[in-house]
């Protein structure tokens, strides 16, 4: 059976961001390929391949042996689907990134999943109704609300009639202004304001009151459409959803949530946030998430990995955003199982490979899934004398280097993020104070105070 990971792009590859991992993806994939040499693997993607390629600049770094690898050189979807086509996969995984200015490489593979599908080969990947739902805020805010699920109460702001419409000539009073602005308002205070098409916590805003607000829709940052959203106050987390199908009919897999940590504005933030986990404290009423992200997941039809963040405000759950693509969670995710992140992708079609002809008459016991104590947590950048170095603790299993090599502050050039996992919270607890006593120059102190506060709420 010939197995392809897939993932396309939207954006010009920009070679001053440069990421590294330790083990690199070229040795799991290897790993992969030995454990299940029943497949042929094969890897095509449009660059940078997150979580498939290890590049030095725009050139494959390291490959896996045993593995096929192919650069997408198409950009339209249809063309796209035409050349996988050609390496003859009889399945195809979408393995969905992110890329800035915007979240929507999800619609871009569902699309060539839907091409792929109607040349008869099986896919998973999220559908496209479910990808542009999630990739545009306010849809997603509405969804929730049409599914009784609890979101932040919000207003939409349309930029073009909200600054524009009174400018013309025949209209005496903005009166879409006047009523937008009653509306928010009427909001609590604090409120976020953000981008209804933003990534991730980027270009996000918390203000303390209404003048604030007015003020910054009469900013130069009001370029957009937006969303004032009040401000829940609660404990910050994410899940992890992935959807298999099979047959007709599709089974979720909900993981334990992990904490995340927040910034001062008390958002979380993408270069800053650290996150432990599973969460499986009685105070969290997991039997409560549980229920809502079944509910969340039938009405979206998850086929693949999604992620969704979450606000616990000590009574109610709250789901602020969802991410039908893969995430830094998904690798925390792995390793929490004691997997690389290739085998996640490979358990996403566990039913599908069961029918296949080569796995169809084994039959293996379901076994209780072991979870690891396990945190993320940031360092300032290493070399990678430095980062062999950290492999030889053993609670360390993945290391991640992001460089901005255009950054001028020296914040902006990137950091090291570290992925430690242990049997117990006391000694992942042990492993976070063995990690700051040894490497105490690259810990800044607030990543450590935070680290430790996020384990000790487990």
């Amino acid at each position: 059976m010939r197995i392809l990971f897939y993932s396309t792009s939207s954006s010009v590859y920009d070679e001053n961001l440069v990421s590294k991992t330790f083990p690199t993806y070229a040795q799991e994939f290897e790993d992969l390929a030995k454990k299940y040499a029943e497949y042929d693997f094969i890897i095509a993607t449009q660059l940078p391949g997150m979580f498939l390629l290890d590049l030095s600049h725009d050139e494959l770094a390291f490959k896996a042996k045993s593995v096929q690898y192919e650069i997408i050189k198409e950009d339209r979807e249809e063309e796209i689907a035409d050349f996988l086509e050609t390496l003859k996969p009889d399945l195809a995984i979408a393995v969905t990134f992110y890329t800035v200015p915007f979240d929507w490489l999800t619609a871009k593979d569902a699309l060539v999943a839907e091409y792929l599908e109607k040349k008869g080969i099986k896919t998973i990947c999220h559908n496209l109704q479910t990808a542009l739902d999630c990739f545009d805020k306010w849809k997603t805010h509405n969804l929730l609300q049409r599914l009784n699920i609890k979101t932040p109460k919000a207003v939409y702001i349309h930029h073009e009639l909200f600054i524009n419409a009174a400018n013309r000539t025949f209209v005496k009073s903005n009166v879409y202004k006047s009523a937008v602005l009653h509306e928010i308002e009427e909001l609590n205070f604090p409120v976020i304001i953000k981008d209804t098409t933003g990534f991730s916590s980027y270009g996000t805003d918390v203000l303390e009151n209404f003048e604030q607000v007015k003020n910054f829709l009469k900013s130069k940052k009001f370029t957009s459409d937006k969303i004032v959203e009040e401000f829940i106050k609660g404990v910050h987390l994410g899940t992890q959803i992935i959807g298999k199908p099979k047959g007709r009919k599709i089974v979720y897999e909900i993981e334990p949530p992990f904490l995340f940590s927040v910034n001062k504005y008390g958002i979380t933030s993408p270069k800053q946030s650290e996150k432990a986990g599973p969460v499986n404290s009685k105070r969290y009423k997991i039997h409560k998430l549980n229920k809502i992200l079944k509910h969340l997941s039938r009405a979206c039809r998850f086929k693949g990995i999604a992620q969704v963040d979450l606000i616990f405000d000590g009574k109610d759950w709250f789901v602020i955003e969802i991410n039908p693509r893969l995430s830094g969670m998904t690798t925390t995710y792995a390793h929490m199982q004691g997997k690389t992140v290739c085998e996640t992708f490979l358990d996403s079609a566990q039913f599908l490979l069961k029918q296949s002809d080569g796995a169809k008459k084994t039959r293996t016991k379901r076994q209780k899934t072991k979870y690891y104590f396990t945190l993320n947590i940031k360092l300032s950048l290493a070399d990678e004398y430095e980062s062999k170095e950290f492999l030889k603790k053993s609670y360390i299993k993945k290391i991640y280097e992001i460089k901005n090599l255009a950054a001028q502050q020296l914040r902006e050039r990137g950091y090291c993020e570290l992925i430690l996992t242990a049997k117990t919270k006391d000694e992942l607890l042990e492993n976070l104070e063995d990690l700051n006593n040894t490497y105490a120059q690259k810990m800044e102190k607030i990543f450590y105070e935070n680290a430790k506060e996020l384990i000790k709420k487990l």
